[in-house]
């Protein structure tokens, strides 16, 4: 029997950190899908197994909680493991540590098993046969639901989503979301807050050429705060996510 658990180190290069040099959290994301790719891999449905059955595994709901952002040239540990289902969603936490035991990061996702021609989730039982589970153990001990409409949104952002955005499922990875939500603040705004958390929520997928349209509410700024997000396809017709990051502020 395989063990629950799988954990993999990175070295944060150069390009994965931002100007105060702190990790990005887009990188993290990358990391995290690596992570968890490379063990499904490993127990048996991974992606060219799946692709064969014409399926996929999409991130659906995730939540980050940052304890501490990682610098140039640190290790850290990435550990995965599955906890179960819950209806059609796969239950996956994520642990990010130092090489020395620090605690950095907090993750609790859900993940759907997407059938490529309908894009339709499927019933996950027969998948999780050959996969081992760890449910009483949580990273982060949060359900993840819907998040509330923005109710004064600003426009921030507008992309087009191009080849670097594409990955093997043919729409935009998730991890090209998160870096459209971070780009969605001005620079001065990261000399002023650290990033606490996030939560991103995708609800349609956005593919080659389409363009997004980003809104944020507005808000004050305190020592802890809160801003919603949203992603809207169609001159803002279609909803593609919705997210919510936290911060807390930079004390010198």
């Amino acid at each position: 029997m395989q063990a629950a658990h799988w954990e993999e180190a990175y070295r944060l290069r150069s390009y994965e950190v931002d100007f105060q040099n702190r990790l990005r959290l887009s990188a993290l994301f990358h990391f995290m899908q690596e992570t968890a790719s490379n063990q499904i891999e490993r127990q048996g449905v991974g992606i060219d197994v799946l692709r064969t059955a014409n399926l996929a595994w999409v991130l659906s709901r995730l939540l980050i909680v940052m304890d501490r952002c990682p610098g140039w040239g640190e290790e850290i540990l990435v550990k995965t493991w599955p906890r179960g289902i819950e209806r059609l969603f796969a239950l996956r936490e994520f642990l990010i540590s130092s090489r020395q035991g620090e605690v950095l990061g907090r993750v609790t996702s859900n993940w759907l098993l997407v059938d490529l021609t309908t894009r339709r989730p499927k019933r996950l039982e027969e998948v999780f046969k050959c996969m081992p589970v760890d449910p009483g153990n949580h990273a982060l001990d949060r359900r993840l639901e819907k998040l509330p409409p923005l109710e004064s949104p600003e426009e921030v952002l507008t992309v087009t989503a191009a080849y670097q955005q594409i990955d093997l499922n043919r729409h935009v990875n998730n991890a090209h979301y998160v870096r459209w939500v971070m780009n969605s603040f001005p620079l001065n705004w990261y000399q002023r807050y650290h990033l606490a958390g996030l939560q991103i929520n995708f609800l349609a997928e956005t593919r080659f050429g389409e363009v997004l349209t980003l809104y944020r509410e507005r808000t004050g700024e305190g020592e802890r705060l809160s801003q919603g997000i949203e992603g809207r396809k169609n001159d803002g017709q279609a909803l593609a996510f919705q997210a919510r990051v936290d911060w807390t502020r930079v004390h010198s």
